[in-house]
Formats: structure tokens, sequence, C-alpha cells
């Protein structure tokens, strides 16, 4: 399999960064330092040369330094034994983005050079907070997969404000609802589908981690939840709401659409119990961990190597536990980006043991 390899990355007036190279040329990185010595804002910044946006804040200015105002990151890339640099520059509310000296203006163009995965203590809120978080997943990991995903979501936006804009008038023309409502079933229904196939891989990928490395009896499902049923062939959907006038009485009164593919949802449901109520934080972690992995493999498969960074997200399992998560973690055969508040840590000496090829970098 090609090797995708960060090996260095220079940042200048970036977060806390003044003006630093740092050497990540290692299969495996575990980059150790007390909270505050940037660790989060090196990680942020790995990020950030992929999408060119935070996973802390959509805000490029909120990149910049104190007292300063612009910064500059580069990057060096190894590409199946090709050598590529992104530069990245920012001032005065604008970008330049450039790949090997040329400029690009968008971040799918960054996905052929630099793509990487990104699990945070913030991630947990896949699990903890509403359907936002959960479709959010869901469409960055389509849009990771095959950056075309993008077109269906602006189609369908169209469609959605074309709809919500008929729903604002005082007098609504029932032809014209019935023809936006049928186009917006039809582009959820596009959408819905394709979802349903990455949870349904994400789901096969993880039971069969489960069974490997944590245990056999333990079983995991992802359940689609399409709002007022917006999944089901037309005839049913409108049966399900009783009526296409019953349907339209209520969103003329809320002035919005209440079905589609902007406000559906997905539980997360380990051996046959919701895991936002009945999980415990270890199991959480968990089971965020070894969704990533599982979205890890199937990019791999399909697109080429990642680079995946886990920012302090070892520390709490127990030692048991986490030796059985490193193993999965280590089959990825991906450069793995660590951070750890303390060197004499457990991920520390599974390194060791492991006879990997790592770099300790202490902050």
């Amino acid at each position: 399999m090609n090797k995708l390899q960060l090996a260095s990355i220079y940042l200048k007036d970036f977060r806390c960064f003044e003006q630093t190279t740092i050497d990540l040329d290692s299969s495996i990185v575990l980059i150790c330092g007390a909270n505050g010595t940037g660790k989060t804002s090196l990680l942020e910044a790995l990020y950030y040369g992929c999408y060119l946006r935070s996973f802390r804040t959509h805000l490029s200015r909120d990149l910049v330094a104190l007292g300063k105002e612009s910064f500059f990151v580069k990057f060096l890339v190894k590409n199946d034994l090709i050598d590529h640099t992104i530069q990245i520059g920012f001032a005065h509310n604008k970008r330049l983005v450039k790949v090997d000296n040329k400029t690009t203006v968008s971040y799918k163009d960054l996905l052929s050079y630099y793509r990487v995965v990104s699990l945070t203590e913030d991630d947990l809120k896949l699990i903890q907070d509403g359907p936002e978080e959960r479709r959010a997943f869901m469409d960055q990991a389509l849009l990771l997969d095959d950056a075309s995903f993008l077109i269906k979501m602006r189609e369908y936006r169209v469609v959605l404000e074309n709809r919500n804009a008929l729903l604002q008038k005082e007098i609504i023309d029932k032809e014209e609802y019935f023809i936006w409502t049928k186009k917006l079933w039809e582009h959820s229904l596009d959408i819905q589908e394709i979802r349903k196939q990455l949870l349904a891989q994400l789901e096969a990928d993880i039971n069969t981690m489960l069974a490997q490395y944590i245990d056999q009896n333990l079983s995991l499902s992802f359940v689609y939840q399409a709002k007022k049923g917006s999944d089901l062939p037309f005839e049913r959907f409108l049966h399900k709401n009783t009526s296409l006038e019953e349907l339209m009485r209520s969103e003329s009164y809320f002035k919005r659409s209440l079905f589609g593919a902007h406000v559906d949802d997905f539980s997360i449901v380990l051996e046959g119990k919701k895991s936002r109520a009945y999980a415990s934080r270890g199991q959480q972690k968990m089971i965020v961990l070894l969704i990533k992995i599982a979205q890890i493999k199937q990019l791999m498969l399909k697109n080429g190597p990642i680079i995946f960074l886990l920012d302090d997200f070892m520390t709490d399992f127990d030692v048991e536990r986490g030796k059985s998560l490193l193993s999965a973690l280590f089959e990825l055969n991906c450069q793995l980006i660590f951070t750890s508040p303390r060197r004499d840590s457990a991920l520390e000496s599974a390194l060791i043991a492991s006879q990997t090829d790592y770099k300790i970098i202490s902050m």
C-alpha cells in the first residue's frame, strides 16, 4: 500500500507558535507535554492543512497568534516516495494556498496530497450531543470519501431553500407545494441511501473489531432515523403524515420544512441500549475511537492512505483496554500522531514494546 507520511511542519504566528519547525518523519509520533504547551494547537495546524479550517473554529483569523496579524504554515508531505510541499498563508482576512508552489483555492484539491482524520475530546459529541453532530459526521465522512458528494448537498440545499421560501408565504399554492415536496423527498432519499451505506459499512467493521480486540459478546448497531418517514416510498411517506394537506398545515405554521436529510439523525446502540443514555464514558470513548478507525479503513480501501491525529484520547482507558485499542490502531498501517500530557504513559510503554518505528517529541 502507498504510504502517506507527514515529514515536517513549519509554523509562524499560528496560535502559540511564534516560529518553529517540527520534525514528524516517523510512522508513529507521540507528542508529550503539559497542558498549555501547544499540543492541541499543533494537531489543529495539521488538520487545517487538509480542510483549510480548524476542528475548534471555522474562522481562520482565530488561529492568528495574539498580537499578530497573519500566520503561515508549511507542510512537507511524503506520498508514495514523492515529496510535496503545502504552504498556507493567512493575512488581511485572505488565505493563499499553494501545493508545490502552484496556487489552489479549494481544500478538495489538497485531498490528493494530504488527507487526515482527527479524534479529539470534542468527538464525544457524536454520542452525547444532538442530531446536528451526527449529521455533520456522516456528511464530512462522505465528502472525504468522495468530493462529488458536495454537489449533492448543494443541490439539496437549493431545493430546501426554495421550499422554505414557499412556506414563508401567507398563501401557499398547493400545486407548487406538491412539486417542491416531491423534489425535497427525492433529494433526501438519495442522500439518505448514501448515508445508510456508510453506516452499514462502519457497523460491520466495528463489530469485527469488537470481536477481535475487545469482547466477542459485544455488538454495536447504527439505526438511521428519517424524520416523518421521509425514507419511505413517496405514497407511504404521505400516508404516514396523514395527508399532504396535513403536512402543509404543520409546515406552514412553523414556516420551514419539517422533513428531509437536514433534520435526520441516527442512534448508536451498544448491546441493545442507546449509547447516549447507557454507555459509560469509557465505552463512549471506545465507540468513537472504533468509529474513526472504521472510517479510516473504508477511506484507505477506496482512496489510499490517511494520517490519523489523536489528541490526548488514549489516557482514560485502563491498561488492558488501551493495549487492545492500540493493536487496532497499529494495524491500520497509517501514520499515527498522538498527543499525551505525560511521558511515562502506557501509550509510550506500548510503543516501546511494539518495536515499531516511532518518534517522541517533548513540548
